[in-house]
């Protein structure tokens, strides 16, 4: 739950694509919640500077939710 969480209105990043589940969970909990790059459509790959690019703009203790391994639902993991 927020308030549980010791920043005041963080914000929960979900790499794009993931299961609309996650983003529902953030809402649930109270969470505001934006999308990361994580996968390039145009290419089919893992969008390794995309993501970082995105995720060096949030703030510091944002909540970012990862998928390490078997990413769903691209299938597509960092090496």
């Amino acid at each position: 739950m927020k308030e549980w969480y010791p920043k005041k209105d963080p914000i929960v990043y979900t790499p794009d694509p993931t299961w609309p589940t996650h983003r529902g969970i953030a809402t649930r909990a109270g969470f505001e919640w934006k999308n990361y790059r994580y996968y390039d459509r145009k290419n089919k790959c893992f969008d390794l500077v995309g993501m970082l690019e995105d995720l060096d703009k949030a703030d510091n203790e944002s909540i970012i939710t990862l998928h390490v391994c078997a990413h769903n639902p691209t299938g597509c993991d960092p090496s």
